[in-house]
């Protein structure tokens, strides 16, 4: 008797070889799709293209030289501090006569030491965009190894 009840009793074992197959194929399509949908735009800058722009610009732009002090420069003449408002208006009627005797677009090279303080270059920057002349921050290039 006590075989015939073994044989009628339900089976509680479970497979679990299938199982682990079907979260194993989706543990792969996870890791596939992931970077998929994390995709992000990426865009490889150039470091220092202005070295290789072949492009002469129409005319020479015009030299604005803050030194680590403060003190500002049009080309090699000393105008003043950068926040003094006479330097300021100095600055502004200089632009005005260069501006005169040039063909758009006016273009200013801005040379400012690293060691300048923020707030004496943002009232040359002011300066220029009310004059409606654009402007190139320059920079040291990365140095080549």
């Amino acid at each position: 008797m006590g075989n015939s009840w073994d044989q009628n009793e339900p089976l509680s074992e479970i497979n679990v070889t299938p199982f682990v197959d079907v979260l194993l194929v989706l543990l792969i399509i996870f890791m596939v799709t992931a970077p998929i949908v994390n995709h992000v735009i990426q865009v490889d800058l150039p470091e220092d293209s202005y070295n290789q722009d072949k492009m002469k610009p129409m005319q020479e732009p015009l030299r604005l030289v803050i030194d680590k002090s403060g003190v500002l420069y049009l080309g090699n003449t000393r105008i003043g501090g950068s926040n003094e408002n006479e330097s300021q208006r100095v600055l502004t009627d200089k632009i005005k006569q260069w501006t005169k005797g040039q063909k758009q677009p006016w273009l200013v090279d801005v040379e400012a030491d690293e060691k300048v303080d923020y707030g004496s270059i943002v009232p040359v920057i002011a300066r220029l965009k009310e004059l409606k002349v654009s402007m190139n921050l320059v920079i040291r290039p990365k140095a080549r190894k």
